[in-house]
C-alpha cells in the first residue's frame, strides 16, 4: 500500500504541477477508494497504474466517493498531458536549437533547456522556470 501511495502521489504532483496539493489529491483518492481497493483490487500488484486500471474495470461497482475521486484524477491527468503538449509546442524551436542531440526521457530535455535558459525564447524560458520551481518545491 505504501508503494501505491507514493506512486499516486508522484502522479498527482506531476499532473497538478503543485507539490502539496498533488500529494493531497493522491491521498484523497486513496482515502475515498480504500474500501473499493480492498474489496475489488486486493490481488492486484501496485504499480504502473494497475490499481487505477482495476478500479476503472470495476467502475460499475465502486462507491460514489471513489468514482468521484477517480474522475478527479482523470481530470488531473488530462490537464497534465495538455500541459506537456503545450510546453513541447512552445519549446520545440528551442529544443531543436539547443537540444536536438538529447535523447527524450528521464528529464534530459528539461535539463538541457534549463542549462540553456539564458538563450531560450521568453515563453519557453517561463515554462522551464516554472518546471524548475515545481520540481524543487
Amino acid at each position: 500500500m505504501k508503494i501505491m501511495i507514493k506512486s499516486m502521489a508522484v502522479a498527482a504532483i506531476l499532473c497538478t504541477g503543485t507539490g502539496a496539493s498533488g500529494v493531497a489529491s493522491a491521498q484523497g483518492l486513496l482515502e475515498s477508494c480504500s474500501t473499493d481497493i480492498a474489496q475489488l483490487c486486493s490481488k492486484v500488484s501496485p504499480g504502473n497504474g494497475r490499481v487505477i486500471s482495476c478500479l476503472y474495470a470495476h467502475e460499475d461497482s465502486v462507491t460514489e466517493a471513489c468514482d468521484a475521486a477517480t474522475a478527479d484524477l482523470g481530470d488531473l491527468i488530462d490537464g497534465f498531458f495538455s500541459g506537456i503538449r503545450e510546453a513541447y509546442a512552445t519549446c520545440s524551436p528551442d529544443i531543436e536549437k539547443h537540444c536536438s542531440d538529447v535523447k527524450m526521457g528521464q528529464g534530459r530535455l528539461v535539463s538541457c533547456l534549463a542549462s540553456n535558459q539564458a538563450t531560450l525564447g521568453k515563453d519557453c524560458g517561463d515554462i522551464v522556470s516554472k518546471l524548475k520551481d515545481d520540481l524543487t518545491e
